[in-house]
């Protein structure tokens, strides 16, 4: 489905919210953004697919997706969560180069696509978008890494204890103030995302709550002392 004027004002919004997009020359974003297609997804359908040749690049116009490898004995390891104003790069890729993950939808959402042969065209008219690009790429690869550092090098409950402090300092947290952080991932995301098994998280999140570092309920998680959680993710 073709973009109207204003989704291209709303992709073009999205873009210089990134580092570097600024210093794209008005035309050449201009293009980009009005080159898109949207597509609209269900809970559960894939932008792409592992295997399949790249699809391109995609921008989250709604909804929440995921990146994510999926072994031959079904456990699912998520590499990332993208909402709206994300970008997902994997798809974009030389027709002869398949993708190495899959990116699902975990809500009904829609996506921007930009063709891969169109954005290449526009890269080899701008550099400043291509040096755009390639910080976002490059952020992306950074995290990864930081990924199979903490899924080699730090145990469930350090990696959980990261990930809540993270989440914590996100929305507001102080120090010596309790903290409340909504059940917004449902346990097994959260377990895919830490590289795990539900089960483990359930185990550490007990631990924590049984040293006052939490309080645990249904709706929510409060955290009670945000230091001692920060000095978990150190043990």
């Amino acid at each position: 489905m073709a973009v109207e004027p204003a989704e291209a004002e709303e992709i073009r919004n999205h873009l210089l919210r990134y580092a570097g997009w600024d210093k794209v020359p008005e035309e050449v974003i201009k293009t980009f953004s009005e080159s898109a297609t949207r597509v609209e997804l269900k809970r559960k359908r894939p932008v792409f697919r592992r295997g399949d040749p790249g699809p391109g690049l995609f921008l989250v116009r709604s909804g929440e997706f995921k990146l994510s490898l999926i072994s031959s004995e079904g456990r699912e390891q998520i590499l990332y969560l993208a909402g709206p104003g994300k970008l997902i790069g994997e798809g974009f890729l030389p027709r002869e180069v398949q993708c190495a993950a899959s990116a699902f939808a975990m809500t009904d959402g829609e996506v921007w696509r930009f063709d891969t042969d169109l954005v290449i065209k526009l890269l080899s008219q701008s550099e400043a978008m291509a040096f755009a690009l390639m910080r976002h790429q490059a952020f992306r690869a950074n995290r990864l890494i930081d990924l199979i550092l903490d899924l080699s090098l730090r145990s469930v409950q350090r990696r959980l204890a990261s990930f809540l402090y993270t989440l914590a300092l996100r929305s507001g947290a102080e120090q010596g103030k309790a903290h409340v952080i909504p059940r917004a991932l449902d346990m097994n995301t959260v377990a895919a995302r830490l590289g795990t098994v539900r089960e483990e998280i359930s185990r550490a999140l007990n631990r924590m709550q049984r040293e006052g570092i939490l309080k645990l309920s249904r709706q929510e998680i409060v955290v009670l002392d945000l230091g001692a959680l920060e000095m978990v993710t150190y043990e």
